[in-house]
């Protein structure tokens, strides 16, 4: 499944201007459905509004077959719609064409305008929704970005240590007896030593191997912090809580050899690990919302939550995921207005909130209006400073 990050949301949030439209629909992995082509027969008729919909606009035939040319390709491609998940969002510009599986369903949606709509995809970045894995093993060693919908592995430059006798030398190696070599009234003689002591020397050797790990990654993870989980066998695991020196280190590992789990089983034991905490972190801004409610620190009011969001002011974003308000924004004059309705000049103000509140490290949720903070409006920031 080709999945959604950070990164490619931040790449689609740049497009601010020209012609782009997005595309949303719910797709199905096997059934009739498939056999009937259900999902492709829906995209060619979203097509079909695309094209009526520039036509108005006086976009030429030949300018609107080049502009959807690679979108109709893909209609076509019975491979591609025989692999599928529970739905699909593909975004198309000017040179640019780009579709992400999704792990949950949508609604059919076309939407045609001046930049993407990514609000359907906040929940794929809820709470950052990301973390990291390191898995450990003394011969192997590797780190993951994770998000709800998978792993994906990193490739560091310099590259992660990857055994224990490349950083402490060969003679680690276990040994239920060891010995130095010594002299006894003049004669050299072999003195043997237990396991308890050789445990001791290669628990030392283990610290240092993953002091050398954490020394690589931990610049890697400091340039976007997100939370870390480490998967190893159970008594390695303390070994690595002594040699970290990455601040949010989460505070319970993946036990058992990582080396011999399946990479999905791994980060379905991840996300139950964080799904807690993800929780928690949604639930004390919630909080935080009804707390200052009425004062300058949150605001129900999309003419304020835009320029706040431009700003990079606001901490979190709560909003009615059926709730849809349109108008515009003028960012000479920071100001937002208002309209009844969607018309070939307008925009999704909640879109335009919701993206610049992402792109400036705040935080955005999707829920039922009954579970919003102040649930009397579809709206509700709070704010980083009145």
């Amino acid at each position: 499944m080709k999945t959604f990050t950070k990164a490619q949301f931040q790449t689609l949030a740049k497009f601010t201007d020209g012609l782009c439209v997005s595309f949303y629909l719910p797709t199905h992995r096997a059934g009739q459905e498939v056999l009937e082509h259900v999902d492709q027969l829906t995209l060619k008729n979203q097509i079909k509004q695309v094209v009526t919909n520039l036509e108005h606009r006086g976009f030429s035939p030949p300018d609107i077959n080049n502009f959807l040319a690679a979108l109709r390709v893909l209609t076509d491609d019975g491979y591609f719609w025989r692999h599928q998940t529970e739905g699909l969002a593909l975004f198309v510009a000017n040179g640019h064409f780009a579709y992400f599986n999704l792990p949950f369903a949508v609604e059919p949606y076309v939407y045609i305008a001046h930049g993407f709509y990514l609000k359907p995809l906040v929940p794929l970045l809820a709470n950052d929704g990301e973390f990291y894995l390191l898995t450990l093993d003394l011969h192997e060693v590797a780190l993951y970005r994770g998000n709800q919908q998978g792993l994906t592995p990193l490739h560091l430059d310099p590259p992660l240590p990857q055994r224990l006798e490349n950083v402490v030398g060969e003679d680690y190696r276990p040994k239920f007896l060891g010995y130095r070599a010594g002299k006894v009234g003049g004669h050299q003689q072999a003195f043997f030593y237990g396991p308890g002591e050789w445990q001791a020397d290669k628990k030392e050797e283990i610290l240092h191997f993953f002091k050398a790990v954490d020394h690589v990654i931990v610049p890697v993870l400091n340039e976007d912090p997100q939370p870390l989980v480490v998967a190893a066998q159970d008594y390695l695991l303390p070994i690595y809580q002594a040699a970290n020196t990455y601040r949010h280190l989460f505070n319970a590992g993946i036990t058992g050899n990582p080396t011999e789990q399946p990479l999905a089983a791994l980060h379905q034991k991840c996300w139950d690990l964080l799904a807690a905490h993800f929780a928690e972190e949604q639930e004390q801004l919630a909080e935080q919302v009804q707390i200052f409610r009425d004062t300058p620190r949150t605001s129900t009011d999309i003419k304020e939550v835009v320029p706040a969001a431009l700003n990079g002011q606001v901490a979190a974003l709560f909003l009615d995921r059926e709730a849809e308000i349109w108008g515009r924004y003028d960012p000479k004059n920071a100001k937002t207005e208002i309209q009844p309705e969607q018309d070939i000049a307008n925009t999704s103000l909640t879109n335009l909130a919701a993206i610049q509140v992402l792109l400036n490290g705040g935080t955005v949720f999707l829920t039922d209006r009954e579970t919003l903070p102040l649930s009397y409006a579809p709206v509700n920031a709070l704010f980083r400073y009145p």
